[in-house]
């Protein structure tokens, strides 16, 4: 029952992809109007996966966020206290602050690349004998190329259009005022040139003033 189940949502979706595959007449053009549709699909999916995924995470990412920005700044006002202790510490949980963070942020990339091999599962099935000759051999790949080959630089030309459009449709354009919010709550974290400057008042912290409270 259930490789029965399966197989019925396989062929359910192999019908709706190859439709539009078949739009026009010409075999290429369609090919290249089906990918891209297929693409685009793959990026709104996987758009929608980060947003959901970005929700659900949301008190981690700005917990670790505003962690990371706090104990960067008490690092850089230990160093300007030339307390070395201190500096050190606050060093060291930021990086472990950052690290959280940073692994946070891959995850949720990853989250919105997940249609892409099973489109290109779906391709193979589909399109794995159909090569493209290309103006030259090039090392490695040779004189053609598969259906990969088209599907990835597509991808990339939707994704970036769409990221272009997405803050003007609905869903999304909450999800754009939602990221823009969090980055106008969040502490603004300070550099080696906001150091300077403060090393150039004369109203220098002592070592104990580093903001704690």
């Amino acid at each position: 029952m259930v490789m029965i189940f399966f197989r019925r949502c396989y062929l359910s979706i192999d019908a709706f992809l190859i439709y539009f595959y078949r739009i026009v007449d010409q075999p290429l053009l369609g090919y290249f109007i089906g990918t891209g549709i297929l693409c685009l699909l793959c990026v709104s999916i996987g758009e929608f996966t980060l947003s959901v995924a970005f929700r659900f995470n949301k008190k981690g990412i700005d917990q670790d966020s505003r962690e990371m920005t706090k104990m960067q700044n008490l690092s850089l006002r230990a160093l300007l206290a030339k307390d070395k202790r201190s500096y050190k510490a606050f060093n060291r949980e930021a990086n472990d602050a950052f690290g959280k963070f940073f692994f946070k942020q891959i995850a949720l990339a990853a989250a919105s690349l997940w249609p892409i091999p099973f489109a290109l599962g779906w391709m193979q099935t589909r399109f794995m004998d159909i090569e493209f000759l290309l103006p030259c051999r090039f090392p490695v790949i040779g004189k053609t190329v598969g259906y990969s080959f088209t599907f990835i630089p597509m991808y990339i030309l939707v994704y970036i259009l769409f990221g272009k459009i997405k803050h003007k449709l609905p869903y999304f354009k909450t999800m754009e005022k939602m990221l823009a919010s969090c980055k106008e709550d969040s502490d603004k974290m300070m550099t080696l040139s906001d150091l300077t400057e403060a090393s150039n008042n004369t109203n220098v912290p002592d070592q104990k003033g580093y903001g704690l409270g």
